[in-house]
């Protein structure tokens, strides 16, 4: 199914061994919460984020994922900070993918900068295929018995989405189907960059609607059939050069 509306990635929201800590505050002394280590999506970040600090808290805390603004509000049931800038591990902690860059203190509920990186394509998906249209059956086998009976033996079904992302420039536009964005190409290359870990992100098919989105990772690329790299075209065979596509990028969903 053709998409007519333009989309958005959301991604980049990982714990690593460097970044685990997240040091606040109840009133008595600093607290430190641990993230699991990790790949998350948005929405996981946020209740990764709220179990640690329930753990290592007195107080209960919700965190809040709001999908128009990307960012997290922590709020708790009575009076806390966050020690952003003044903890003592606060160079081990995730705080830049929080958005947080100083502390924040008095009150019960704080709301960060954009958490993590969005990447929004300049042009509608091309060639681009729905999940509801690519079904298929993971890790399957076909037997077939001796009175003729076929059996399909398999592991669940899983569902792809294809796309291709195109006219992706620098090159300032005028009125017309191209969005402007003047590190256009550099954008889409951090996104791939970080698709080829084959971490999680969030794909939101119509940019006007961020609560209706589908889990995904990067399955295979025009590159490598296992999306462990990218090669972008640049259009100079169209006339174009400064405008690039990233070729057919195939997307599996998942839980």
């Amino acid at each position: 199914m053709s998409l007519t509306t333009y989309s958005k990635f959301y991604y980049g929201y990982e714990i690593t061994p460097t970044n685990t800590l997240v040091n606040f505050s109840e009133g008595a002394g600093e607290l430190t919460a641990t993230m699991g280590i990790g790949s998350y999506s948005f929405t996981e970040f946020a209740v990764t984020l709220q179990t640690a600090l329930n753990t290592a808290g007195a107080l209960t805390y919700t965190v809040t994922a709001n999908r128009t603004a990307r960012t997290l509000t922590i709020a708790a049931s009575g009076t806390f900070s966050l020690l952003a800038l003044t903890g003592s591990q606060t160079s081990a902690g995730p705080w830049v993918i929080i958005g947080f860059a100083a502390d924040q203190t008095g009150t019960n509920t704080y709301t960060g900068t954009a958490a993590g990186s969005s990447y929004s394509p300049q042009f509608i998906l091309q060639d681009h295929i729905a999940t509801t249209d690519w079904k298929q059956a993971a890790q399957s086998t076909v037997n077939k018995t001796a009175s003729g009976r076929v059996e399909l033996v398999k592991f669940g079904d899983e569902r792809f989405m294809q796309a291709n992302i195109m006219w992706v420039t620098n090159i300032a536009q005028p009125s017309g189907p191209i969005t402007n964005n003047a590190s256009g190409v550099a954008q889409l290359r951090a996104f791939l960059d970080f698709a080829i870990t084959k971490a999680p992100l969030e794909f939101m098919a119509n940019t006007a609607a961020p609560a209706t989105f589908e889990k995904m990772i990067l399955d295979s690329t025009a590159l490598s059939k296992d999306g462990v790299g990218y090669k972008l075209k640049e259009l100079y065979d169209k006339g174009l050069p400064g405008y690039f596509e990233s070729g057919v990028l195939v997307f599996r969903v998942v839980e």
